[in-house]
C-alpha cells in the first residue's frame, strides 16, 4: 500500500504548498506588526499631546501636533519595514575599491 500523503517518489505531497503558506504567514505577521505599531504610536502620541495640553493650557494644538508626529513616525516605520528599498534616510555608502583598507591601515597607531 502506498502512503496517501506522499508522492510516488517518496516526497511529501504538500511540500511546495507548505513553503508558500509559511512565507505568507511571515508576511502577514509582519504586516500585522506594522499596523499595530502605527496604531500604538499614534495613540501614545495623542495621549502625550492631551497630557501636555492639560498641563500647558494649549488645547487642542499640542494634541494635533503630537498626533501628526505619531502618524509621520508610523508611516516612516511602515516604509522601513515593508519597503526598505524606498527608505530615503541613512542609506549606506557604497564602497569602491579605493575606499577599502586593511585593518592595519585603519587601526590607530600603538605606541
Amino acid at each position: 500500500m502506498s502512503d496517501p500523503n506522499r508522492n510516488p517518489d517518496g516526497t511529501p505531497r504538500d511540500r511546495g504548498k507548505s513553503a508558500a503558506r509559511s512565507g505568507g504567514a511571515v508576511q502577514g505577521q509582519q504586516v500585522f506588526g506594522v499596523g499595530l505599531t502605527l496604531a500604538v504610536s499614534v495613540g501614545l502620541f495623542a495621549y502625550g499631546g492631551l497630557w501636555l495640553d492639560r498641563k500647558l493650557g494649549t488645547k487642542p494644538w499640542l494634541l494635533l501636533l503630537m498626533v501628526l508626529c505619531g502618524i509621520v513616525g508610523g508611516i516612516l516605520h511602515t516604509i522601513r519595514v515593508l519597503a526598505p528599498q524606498m527608505w530615503p534616510f541613512g542609506k549606506p555608502a557604497e564602497k569602491t575599491g579605493s575606499d577599502e583598507r586593511s585593518d592595519e591601515e585603519s587601526s590607530p597607531p600603538t605606541g
